[in-house]
């Protein structure tokens, strides 16, 4: 990873959906480390039940938490199952995009992932990535030697009232135009600095320590990995880096 920035909008606790442009099976990976630093715990992503038919591509989708889907119908079981995971508290990620695009820009947004959020009321925290197309690009298998960046936005909840229809289209465009604000943050800024955004992770890692020490014990294995993972994207955040685009930084979105 090249940088992180945003992380103080991943909520603490509680459940929300992960919006993010999906350009590489890499993006499962990056999503799952940045969330379990900020969350101390795994993520789900609902995947197409056609990539689980070879075993070696199911264990790797098994090992990040996908949940097989049936694109092509209805497929009661995996929205289940994804109804199961935020009503546990825990954190979905889903592609609006339905699968990787790597043209440029954004493909038109499927709308599962809204009308899960309209559904249960959980908010919704857009994420951009840039680069780990580089690292694995469609149809390989081996990653190569390259770095990638991402952003988080401000949490965006639904409209309370109105027709369901109304108010997933609402959240679509909104969501839509944040993640393409978002999404010229992270090409323009690719390769500098961001002293902030690493202060704001070390910040996020000292919470975890604090947490610990108020409640009157010492860290667990997992706090500890987690603080770990959060120092590294911090010192990778901090580096001065070869700079390959020159354009004016606007603040990460609030």
């Amino acid at each position: 990873m090249d940088a992180l920035e945003g992380i103080g909008h991943i909520p603490a606790e509680g459940p929300f959906i992960v919006i993010a442009n999906h350009l590489s099976f890499f993006d499962h990976y990056l999503l799952e480390a940045a969330l379990f630093g900020a969350r101390g715990e795994h993520v789900y992503f609902p995947a197409k039940a056609a990539n689980f038919k070879h075993p070696v591509k199911r264990l790797l989708r098994l090992s990040v938490g996908c949940i097989p889907l049936d694109s092509d119908k209805p497929d009661r079981h995996a929205l289940t199952a994804m109804k199961e995971v935020l009503d546990d508290g825990d954190v979905l990620c889903m592609y609006p995009e339905g699968t990787r695009h790597t043209g440029g820009g954004l493909a038109p947004f499927n709308d599962g992932a809204f009308y899960f959020a309209v559904r249960t009321g959980v908010p919704v925290v857009p994420a951009m990535l840039h680069g780990s197309d580089r690292i694995l690009g469609k149809g390989e298998a081996v990653p190569r030697r390259a770095t990638a960046r991402m952003v988080f936005g401000a949490p965006l909840t639904a409209a309370p009232d109105g027709p369901r229809s109304a108010r997933i289209a609402d959240l679509r465009g909104r969501a839509r135009a944040r993640m393409e604000r978002l999404g010229e943050r992270v090409r323009w800024s690719y390769g500098h600095a961001t002293e902030d955004g690493a202060a704001r992770i070390r910040h996020r890692a000292d919470e975890i320590a604090v947490t610990a020490c108020v409640r009157g014990r010492g860290l667990d294995r997992t706090e500890h990995r987690r603080i770990a993972v959060l120092h590294s994207f911090a010192r990778v955040s901090a580096a001065p880096r070869p700079r390959r685009a020159t354009a004016p930084l606007a603040p990460v979105l609030g």
